[in-house]
């Protein structure tokens, strides 16, 4: 499992964090619907840049998407990417910038 990753999706111009989940959000009808795993999504999008301060962001929207077994590093990205943006997910429409 991972911990979180940060990509920069080009064509939308924003940016796509993904966190994996610590349990706390998954309900008894989750589990009895057979989920055992999530992880959360944030869409983010600099205000600016501005090299004398701070990368203002505006978070966008977010979720959490529910998985039937351990989800790793690549289906997470690409499930949060298809709840996020509506559409398959595309890996040269991305750059992970940072994964933990």
């Amino acid at each position: 499992m991972f911990n979180a990753i940060l990509a920069w999706v080009k064509d939308e111009k924003v940016f796509l964090k993904v966190q994996s989940g610590t349990g706390d959000n998954l309900q008894d009808e989750d589990v009895q619907k057979g989920s055992v795993d999530y992880c959360l999504w944030s869409t983010f999008k600099p205000e600016c840049i501005d090299i004398d301060g701070e990368l203002d962001m505006e978070c966008l929207d977010g979720g959490m998407v529910l998985f039937k077994e351990c989800a790793d590093t690549k289906t997470a990205l690409q499930a949060c990417y298809k709840e996020a943006f509506g559409k398959e997910y595309d890996e040269n429409e991305m750059v992970v910038i940072l994964g933990e």
